[in-house]
C-alpha cells in the first residue's frame, strides 16, 4: 500500500479521480459511507464497494497522507467463503422435558402400563455438547455439523412406584406403602454423536447473527441406568437407589430438528427405538423439547 504527500488542492482532485476510478473498475457508482475519526489526526474513511480510501490530515496541510486498501468486512467474507468457513451450532448446554409416546403414538403410556406414567414437569433432561466439527457443503450458510455429546434423562414416576426386572429382564412395577414418596425417577445416560444439516439465512457476516434451521440424526449409546426412591418411612428419610440396565436399549438413534439465532436454539428429539428391549417392557418411545445454549 502506497503513501503520498500531497498539498490540499490535490486532496480534492485525487479524491475526485479515485472516486471516479473505483466506481468504474468495481461496478460501484456511488459512495457506500464516509467515517470519520478525530484523534491526533483527522482520519476520512470513504467506502466504494468492496474499495476504501483512506486520508490523514496530518499536522499539516502538506503532510496528508492518501490510502487505498480492500475493506476488511469484505475480505473477511471472500475469505470464509473461499474456505468454507461454516461454522455450525451443536457444541453447549441443553435444558428440556422428557416424555414419550406408546405404540398408538399418543403420549404417555398405555392404560396397562400406567405405572409408567410420568410428571413431566420434573422430568428434565440435561446435555452437554463437548466436542464440534463443521463441515462446509456450499458456501459459509450451509454445511454439515457433528460432535459428541452426553446425555442425561430424569423419568420422574407420578404414581407411588418405581421399576424393577425379573430373572429374565422382564420391567415390572414395585409399590410402596405406606405411600409417603417424595421422589421416585428413572435415570439413564447416554454417549450421543449427531449428523446435523443446518442451514444459516442470509443477514449478518457473523454466523451467530443469523436464523437458522437444523435437521439430522442422533446416535446413542447408553453408558449408565438407575432408580432412585426418596420417601419417608415412620418419620425417617430414606433413599434407594438400584443401578442395573433395566433391560433399557443400549443403542438407538432419534431424529432432531433445531432452529435458533445468536447464542439460542429451540431444539425437539424423538427417539423412534423404544426405551425398552422388544418383549421386556412397554413400548414406549422417547422424546424430548427444550433450549439449548450453544457457542458461549
Amino acid at each position: 500500500m502506497k503513501t503520498i504527500n500531497i498539498n490540499f488542492l490535490e486532496i480534492k482532485i485525487a479524491l475526485l479521480a479515485i472516486a471516479v476510478f473505483l466506481s468504474f473498475s468495481d461496478g460501484y457508482s456511488q459512495v457506500d459511507s464516509i467515517k470519520t475519526q478525530v484523534k491526533k489526526e483527522d482520519t476520512t474513511r470513504i467506502s466504494f464497494g468492496k474499495k476504501e480510501l483512506i486520508i490523514i490530515n496530518g499536522p499539516s496541510k502538506n503532510n496528508t497522507q492518501v490510502r487505498i486498501k480492500d475493506r476488511e468486512d469484505y475480505k473477511d467474507e471472500k475469505n470464509r467463503w473461499k474456505t468454507g468457513g461454516f461454522k455450525g451450532h451443536w457444541s453447549g448446554i441443553e435444558l428440556g422435558l422428557n416424555n414419550y409416546l406408546n405404540k398408538e403414538y399418543t403420549i404417555g403410556p398405555k392404560s396397562s402400563d400406567e405405572y409408567m406414567s410420568l410428571n413431566s414437569s420434573r422430568s428434565i433432561q440435561f446435555n452437554l455438547n463437548f466436542v464440534q466439527h463443521s463441515f462446509g457443503i456450499a458456501g459459509n450458510r450451509f454445511g454439515m455439523v457433528t460432535g459428541m455429546g452426553l446425555e442425561f434423562f430424569n423419568y420422574f414416576f407420578r404414581h407411588n412406584n418405581t421399576i424393577e426386572t425379573d430373572g429374565q429382564g422382564i420391567i415390572f412395577p414395585k409399590y410402596f406403602d405406606p405411600i409417603d414418596l417424595e421422589k421416585s425417577k428413572l435415570t439413564m445416560s447416554y454417549l450421543t454423536v449427531p449428523i446435523l444439516f443446518e442451514f444459516q439465512f442470509p443477514g449478518e457476516l457473523s454466523n451467530s447473527h443469523r436464523l437458522r434451521i437444523s435437521v439430522g440424526v442422533i446416535g446413542g449409546l447408553k453408558l449408565g441406568s438407575h432408580t432412585k426412591v426418596v420417601y419417608r418411612e415412620n418419620g425417617d428419610k430414606k433413599k434407594d437407589k438400584n443401578h442395573d440396565d433395566f433391560s433399557i436399549n443400549p443403542f438407538r438413534y432419534g431424529f432432531t430438528a433445531r432452529v435458533g439465532y445468536k447464542h439460542m436454539n429451540i431444539y425437539s428429539d424423538f427417539y423412534p427405538v423404544s426405551l425398552f428391549e422388544k418383549g421386556k417392557g412397554p413400548v414406549l418411545y422417547p422424546f424430548s423439547v427444550g433450549i439449548a445454549f450453544v457457542g458461549l
